[in-house]
């Protein structure tokens, strides 16, 4: 006879366990970084070996330190340490990586209560803290400015067209000068379920209209493509501990995030950085989004139940 087994909710699910979202997201990042490496160069690797191996040894102390189950397994700290070092140039000093890593790890996600209850993106926001960190480092972190219409790296001298733009041949973070790349990895994360296809395309479509109604349409599309716009869409704007529950809410944060970013490039003065700062922002607006578009329970019946989304 076969048992009748009660459990908690939810009942129904995508059948992605956290292990598997983590893994599918690493297997994602590592495309990146490879064509990172085979682009800058060796130091690329050791940027990227440092950051992972950092988020690694942080999770795994504080941890230990505080008698807690070691996680590490679940890759998570795999991939905050990747989204970091792909976002950072490969000019950038160790120590910054090393420090970055730790806000990361230990400041964000585990002072926090650990992975779930981090408010921010972890990875976004220690990738802030290194353009802080390396603002008085000549040459320590890439800034892009407005030359006609291609996108110049103040730093590194170089220039950016939509044809490098899409086949990797740019200046930029390690893992995001390649679009085509970024919109594979997009691909493939929306085919094994890990992330929601509809917030990078609404955050895409409101940052180049935005960029646009400011701009011409050759100017747009660079200026869409240059930095980590696409790759913070992707891999970081998607994060479900840090993204509202609500449709209604991912449209408008999503929309938000596009926005602003386009204004910032186009009128800031921060360069590349304030694309972090801007994710920043809009993850600090993600409760008041919960709390104002939840769905209101009503009564059918007799009964009274919520909407979920």
């Amino acid at each position: 006879m076969d048992k009748f087994v009660v459990s908690n909710s939810p009942f129904i699910h995508s059948g992605n366990d956290i292990n598997k979202m983590f893994l599918y997201t690493s297997i994602a990042l590592l495309i990146p970084a490879i064509y990172g490496v085979t682009f800058f160069g060796l130091r690329a690797l050791f940027v990227i070996l440092i950051s992972v191996a950092s988020c690694i040894v942080f999770e795994a102390l504080f941890n230990l330190m505080f008698k807690k189950k070691l996680f590490v397994d679940n890759f998570s700290c795999v991939v905050s340490g990747l989204i970091l070092a792909l976002t950072l140039p490969v000019s950038v000093p160790y120590e910054t990586i090393v420090f970055s890593a730790f806000v990361a790890e230990i400041v964000v996600k585990l002072a926090f209560g650990g992975l779930g209850r981090n408010k921010f993106n972890p990875a976004n926001t220690a990738r802030c803290f290194a353009g802080v960190m390396s603002s008085g480092l000549s040459g320590a972190l890439y800034e892009f400015t407005l030359n006609g219409d291609k996108m110049v790296s103040i730093t590194a001298g170089g220039t950016n067209t939509i044809s490098s733009l899409l086949t990797g041949q740019a200046v930029g973070g390690i893992g995001t000068t390649c679009c085509l790349i970024i919109v594979f990895c997009y691909v493939f994360l929306v085919y094994t379920g890990v992330i929601d296809f509809k917030i990078p395309i609404v955050a895409v479509v409101a940052y180049f209209i935005t960029s646009l109604t400011m701009t011409g349409l050759n100017w747009s599309v660079i200026n869409m493509c240059s930095g980590s716009f696409l790759f913070l869409s992707v891999f970081c704007l998607t994060d479900p501990n840090t993204s509202p529950d609500t449709f209604i809410g991912k449209m408008v944060y999503s929309i938000l995030f596009g926005v602003l970013s386009a204004l910032v490039w186009k009128l800031g003065s921060l360069g590349e950085n304030s694309l972090f700062v801007v994710l920043l922002f809009v993850n600090l607006l993600v409760p008041m989004m919960d709390r104002y578009f939840a769905w209101k329970p009503t009564s059918v019946g007799g009964y009274r139940y919520a909407h979920k989304n």
